[in-house]
C-alpha cells in the first residue's frame, strides 16, 4: 500500500482467500423521509469501497524489529488529514494488475501471538479504502 501524499509504502503478506469490492449507488428522496421509494432521485455518483485482510508477521525478524504496533500506527496516520487539509490523502492499494485508489476508512486489528513481554507479532489487519 502506497500513501499518495509522501509516497510511503508499506509492504505486507497478502495472498487474498478474498476480498471485496462493493458499490452503492446514492439515492434521495424528492419528498423526504417516509416516501416511496418510486420517487427517489438517483444522485450523482456512488461510493466504492475495496474491503481485504492483510496479514502482518514479524516472528521471524530479530527482538528488536518484531513490534507490529508501529506499522499499524503509520496505517492509522494515514487516515488523519494533513494540517490545513479537509480529507486524508488517498492510498494506492497494488496486487498484480488490481489497483484500488481512495481514502484509508476503516483500520481493524486482531492479534493472534505475542512474545512474552506481550508484543503482538502477528496480526490481521482488515482495511477499508472507499472512493
Amino acid at each position: 500500500m502506497t500513501q499518495m501524499g509522501s509516497l510511503e509504502e508499506i509492504e505486507v503478506l497478502w495472498n487474498p482467500e478474498r476480498y471485496a469490492v462493493s458499490r452503492r449507488s446514492r439515492l434521495a428522496s424528492a419528498a423526504g423521509w417516509g416516501s416511496a421509494v418510486e420517487s427517489a432521485q438517483a444522485l450523482v455518483g456512488g461510493a466504492e469501497e475495496f474491503t481485504t485482510d492483510l496479514l502482518l508477521d514479524t516472528t521471524r525478524n530479530p527482538p528488536a524489529r518484531r513490534d507490529l504496533r508501529p506499522l499499524v500506527d503509520r496505517l492509522e496516520s494515514w487516515m488523519e488529514p494533513a494540517a490545513g487539509a479537509a480529507l486524508p490523502e488517498k492510498v494506492l492499494f497494488a496486487w498484480g494488475s488490481f489497483r484500488f485508489q481512495g481514502i484509508l476508512v476503516g483500520l481493524d486489528q486482531v492479534w493472534v501471538r505475542f512474545d512474552g513481554d506481550g508484543t503482538p507479532v502477528r496480526g490481521w489487519i482488515r482495511v477499508v479504502i472507499r472512493r
